[in-house]
């Protein structure tokens, strides 16, 4: 886990998820609350990059609203972030459009995924179907294969 995963862990554990739980709308965070509560020394600006990145947002369900008490860098321990708690269900997209949805048969795309794995993948699968399409048809071609006594075939 690298340490901006380790700060949005920690926000989550204990702002984000408290706040919904709670019912609030908005949230502040205070990076150096952050920071000390890390036991982290000298990592502001990685706190301060994690907590304004889209990722961080889009993975904790929260939106920035704003920032105060910061300086022209943004990078202190006294900057305060505002963020709106969304939903668990709401996310938020780097141009702030859903992708739109998937048409004909690109939306069947990955829907049998889950019954490949089941059976050890696609290749596998057409392996054993290969093997027994082979032995079927081999059963089959002998039942319906007669010779006569002097060993032409019989339908």
């Amino acid at each position: 886990m690298n340490l901006s995963e380790t700060v949005l862990q920690f926000v989550r554990a204990n702002y984000v998820d408290p706040a919904r739980l709670r019912g609030q709308a908005t949230i502040e965070i205070k990076a150096g609350d952050i920071h000390s509560g890390l036991r982290w020394s000298r990592r502001v600006p990685l706190v301060c990059s994690a907590l304004s990145s889209q990722k961080f947002q889009s993975a904790v369900g929260v939106k920035l609203l704003g920032t105060k008490d910061a300086p022209p860098s943004g990078l202190s321990t006294r900057t305060i972030y505002r963020y709106e708690v969304l939903d668990r269900e709401a996310q938020i997209w780097p141009d702030g459009d859903p992708p739109p949805p998937k048409r004909g048969l690109l939306a069947a795309y990955g829907v049998a995924t889950h019954l490949y794995r089941q059976v050890g993948g696609g290749d596998a699968f057409l392996k054993s179907e290969r093997e027994n399409f082979s032995s079927a048809a081999a059963e089959n071609l002998e039942s319906n294969v007669r010779l006569d006594a002097s060993g032409n075939i019989n339908s």
